[in-house]
């Protein structure tokens, strides 16, 4: 692929769930993929590993022309962490910012791994919270291809995700995610389900389903906005927190409101 053409220099990140992925490429090539498996120190790992990325591979970070990164929905701290450095990396240089669905980014793992041909669903549950998943339905279009959603994403009960895997009409479909294998025994009536294939050990996206979802990115000169579907633990918190330090609940609410809403000074 020419210099002209190419994609160039791109760095994709992810750490919506349990790990922090790292992958670079030029021209769509593997220059280098890692896999951090310590998702509570990833705020302190990512920074040191572009660092010592740009070194071993010989490249500045402003010489990126894309960065793709999962946007959610997942764990907030580590899709504000990868979010954050990606809108600083971009303020160094050139790169255009893609967001990636780790919904989408599971499902087409799923289809890669099982070489699922056209028209398989394939339904991912990811964990949201104590008897809460993420849950959305997507059809294959062949492992060349991303899992494309038949709806968006929702929150739901474990019981409410078995239901609607057992209404589907698929001939064929697979189901995948950490919410999955974190609540085997409400999902546990899917494995007489001749249609279904359950893949509990399928909990994290590849790195080749990464690269092949970055690569149909929708690409601009802006930052990614991140998607969150279940209410952050903090805000529905609030009011019994501001109870605790003798403040009152309501107006705390009312701050929190107004600050979320605040227009910025500056884009930095």
């Amino acid at each position: 692929m020419d210099a002209q053409h190419g994609t160039g220099l791109e760095l994709i990140l992810n750490a919506a769930e349990g790990v922090l992925q790292i992958v670079v490429t030029e021209d769509e090539h593997i220059l280098c993929a890692q896999e951090w498996y310590r998702s509570e120190r990833a705020t302190e790992i990512l920074a040191p590993a572009l660092a010592e990325l740009a070194t071993s591979l010989g490249i500045r970070w402003s010489d990126l022309r894309r960065m793709a990164c999962v946007r959610g929905p997942g764990s907030f701290t580590g899709i504000r962490l990868t979010l954050a450095t990606a809108a600083a990396l971009r303020r160094c240089g050139r790169a255009q910012l893609a967001g990636l669905d780790y919904m989408q980014a599971l499902a087409t793992t799923a289809v890669m791994q099982r070489g699922m041909l056209y028209g398989g669903h394939i339904w991912v549950l990811t964990h949201a919270r104590r008897n809460l998943v993420h849950c959305q339905p997507f059809v294959s279009y062949g492992p060349e291809i991303p899992a494309q959603p038949l709806q968006g994403v929702s929150l739901c009960t474990p019981a409410e995700a078995v239901a609607a895997i057992t209404a589907d009409t698929a001939d064929a479909a697979l189901v995948c995610g950490t919410g999955l294998r974190r609540n085997a025994d409400a999902c546990a009536p899917l494995e007489s389900l001749s249609a279904v294939t359950c893949l509990p050990a399928c909990i994290h996206a590849s790195t080749g389903a990464l690269c092949l979802l970055a690569r149909h990115g929708d690409y601009a000169p802006e930052d990614i906005e991140p998607l969150y579907v279940r209410p952050c633990d903090a805000v529905d918190n609030l009011p019994d927190l501001a109870r605790r330090q003798g403040r009152d609940s309501d107006a705390a609410t009312a701050e929190l409101e107004r600050l979320l809403h605040l227009a910025p000074d500056s884009e930095i």
